[in-house]
């Protein structure tokens, strides 16, 4: 009976790695730089007046809720109409950048410094809104560290700050050249869930 000869080790080496040289796996794409998000921050922090109106929904815990809004910034002060939350019918809620005011439909009144925990004792909901005055526009809050991550485009894909997870995974053009801004956002923290929709922006 004949037996082969063994193969040389640079042969064998050769024959097992023939197989592979086809489907080699591609180098992983280099992060981006931060030139772009630096660049787009700039910015999106001079973005100082602006509107946006859409839909938001809410859940906490075993409770939810849904309205449309619309969201007037000018400046430090703002304005957001909340239409069908809780069966108020409509909100307001009003800042002049110092003061917050919330109004109902029934003509109730409540005034304080801090909107998140206004909000939170006047109707029962709980909303970041002072976050949320910057990461609509895809920027982290100022005075907290943020954890970011960006594409390619230099657009926040995804921010953790101040207990938040804030996702990004639709972004619409918007009448300002070249600036497109978010058409959703997905905000979590605990269990509490905040979901906005923005159909339109006006800058």
């Amino acid at each position: 009976m004949n037996r082969r000869p063994p193969l040389c080790p640079t042969l064998l080496a050769a024959v097992l790695a023939a197989p592979l040289l086809g489907c080699a796996i591609p180098s992983p794409i280099p992060p981006p730089t931060q030139d772009a998000w630096i660049a787009r921050q700039t910015v999106l922090t001079q973005l100082t007046r602006w509107q946006a109106a859409g839909r938001i929904g809410v859940v906490n815990g075993q409770d939810g809720w849904h309205a449309s809004f619309q969201w007037t910034q000018q400046g430090s002060g703002y304005q957001i109409d909340l239409s069908g939350p809780l069966g108020q019918g409509r909100v307001v809620v009003e800042s002049d950048g110092a003061w917050v005011r919330i109004q109902t439909q029934d003509g109730r009144n409540w005034t304080a410094s801090d909107a998140d925990e206004l909000l939170e004792q006047a109707l029962g909901v709980r909303l970041p809104v002072n976050g949320l005055r910057y990461w609509a526009r895809g920027l982290p809050e100022p005075g907290s560290p943020p954890v970011l991550q960006t594409d390619a485009s230099g657009r926040l894909t995804r921010l953790e700050q101040q207990g938040w997870i804030i996702e990004y995974p639709v972004y619409t053009p918007t009448s300002r050249l070249n600036l497109d801004l978010p058409e959703r956002i997905i905000a979590r923290r605990r269990d509490l869930s905040v979901k906005l929709v923005i159909e339109q922006w006006t800058l």
